[in-house]
């Protein structure tokens, strides 16, 4: 089995959660990612709000770091997208994934 070079994207364990790593976001806002998410799925029942899920952490990233913030929560999902600089982390709670990308106008 081939090991990753030190370029290629792999998952660390961070505060509980398995984050790609590097991640494109100051370890400040990261903290608050894995944090607001680990709440809000405290919150409300992943399987069945997932969707209360990514608005909560939404909301709160909005609230604190200025809109406009972007968040997906699911199983088995990939995408691409479009960021801004340092304001992007994808991360994994349990088996649940977390993106978390700011685009503004």
């Amino acid at each position: 089995m081939a090991q990753p070079s030190e370029s290629q994207e792999e998952l660390r364990p961070f505060m509980d959660a398995r984050v790609l790593w590097p991640p494109d976001m100051p370890d400040d806002m990261l903290e608050d990612a894995v944090k607001i998410a680990k709440d809000a799925t405290n919150q409300y029942d992943i399987e069945t709000q997932g969707q209360d899920v990514a608005k909560t952490i939404k909301l709160k990233f909005d609230e604190k770091w200025q809109p406009y913030w972007h968040v997906i929560v699911g199983k088995g999902f990939g995408t691409h997208c479009t960021h801004e600089s340092r304001r992007f982390v994808y991360f994994y709670l349990g088996k649940h994934a977390f993106m978390i990308y700011k685009i503004g106008f």
